[in-house]
Order: structure tokens, then C-alpha cells, then sequence
């Protein structure tokens, strides 16, 4: 009787079919790398290049609600949901009357100018008072303010506007719109007199 040796061989690195699939594998890793860059230059031309997203299609109006007033810039609407009313108010400026200093002298440190601030509603019917609203320089000194009215209502299609004269140093300065002494919009601005 013949007694056969079954014993498996183990495949040693670098020889048979190992050697043949590891060469592939290594070529195949080396055209992919290469494949995806186009050299120095592209990757250099590349580097420090920051996808810049599309702007909405619609400008986003923040909202405010009794508890969550918005702090934005000068210019920019609020929308309001107050309690058993909506709307939107806007305040812009102010549009100042710097005279030019005269030849070699410096800027003025202050100018007088106009905030105007407006009131829309979608139904029923609102008032704007101007004692609602306070201004304050960036220590946070009051500015004096005289309105055009002491109120103005708005109704749907009609705009409560009122006009704040005052005098405006050069800086940094707030306005505030307050509904039941709470603070609801507050826009800021900076006064340039250069």
C-alpha cells in the first residue's frame, strides 16, 4: 500500500501566484494615484481654493417676538411677531450733514443728521411712538433725539414713518426699539466724518 502526502504548500511571499497579485495590486495603486493628479502645477493651482456658497434667493429678514429682540445693522428689517399683532420695521441712516472741514483743519467730531424709521403692518392697525425709541453713542450715552411726530400709525399699505433729528459724534452708536420697555430691534451703526 502507497501512502500519499497530502500536505498543503503555503505561498512564499514573493513567489507564484502571491508575487503576480501583489505586482498587479501595486500597479494598479500606482495608476489610480497618478491618474487623479495632473502634476505640481494643478495641485498647486488648486490649494487654498474655498467653494463660496450661493447667496438665497430671498434676503433672510430675522425675526423678533417678545424675549428674542435682533440685533442688526443699520438698514436691514425686522420682521415682528408680537403679541396679537405682526409686522415689519425698518430704521435707516442717518443722513448727515457733514460740512467739510475747511483747508488743514480736522474733521468735524460730529455731525447732525436723520434717522428714519418705518412701520408696515399686514392687517389691523398699529402706532409708532417716537418715545419707543432711544439712541445711544458706544458708551452707551443716550443721544438726543426731536421727532417729526410723537406717533404715527400704520395701516395695511400705509407705512407709520417718523423722522429723529439729532447730533451724531463720529463712532460706533445703537438705536433701539422697545415694546412694553423690552428691547425688540436694535440696529447699529457707525458715524464716519472723515
Amino acid at each position: 500500500m502507497t501512502h500519499r502526502s497530502t500536505s498543503r504548500s503555503r505561498a512564499h511571499l514573493g513567489r507564484g501566484f502571491g508575487r503576480i497579485l501583489g505586482a498587479a495590486s501595486a500597479g494598479l495603486l500606482a495608476l489610480t494615484l497618478t491618474a487623479g493628479c495632473g502634476g505640481p502645477q494643478d495641485t498647486v493651482k488648486t490649494l487654498g481654493k474655498v467653494p463660496i456658497p450661493t447667496p438665497p434667493a430671498s434676503p433672510i429678514v430675522p425675526t423678533a417676538a417678545p424675549g428674542h429682540a435682533q440685533l442688526v445693522a443699520m438698514g436691514d428689517p425686522v420682521q415682528l411677531a408680537l403679541d396679537g399683532w405682526q409686522g415689519r420695521i425698518t430704521a435707516t441712516g442717518p443722513d448727515l450733514v457733514n460740512a467739510a472741514p475747511s483747508q488743514g483743519a480736522a474733521p468735524n467730531s460730529s455731525s447732525p443728521g436723520t434717522i428714519t424709521v418705518a412701520l408696515s403692518v399686514p392687517t389691523g392697525s398699529q402706532q409708532l411712538s417716537a418715545d419707543s425709541l432711544v439712541a445711544t453713542d458706544e458708551l452707551s450715552h443716550p443721544i438726543a433725539l426731536t421727532p417729526d411726530a410723537a406717533a404715527a400709525t400704520a395701516t395695511p399699505g400705509h407705512d407709520a414713518v417718523l423722522h429723529f433729528s439729532g447730533t451724531f459724534a463720529a463712532g460706533h452708536a445703537t438705536l433701539t426699539w422697545r415694546q412694553a420697555g423690552k428691547p425688540i430691534a436694535t440696529w447699529d451703526f457707525e458715524v464716519e466724518l472723515d
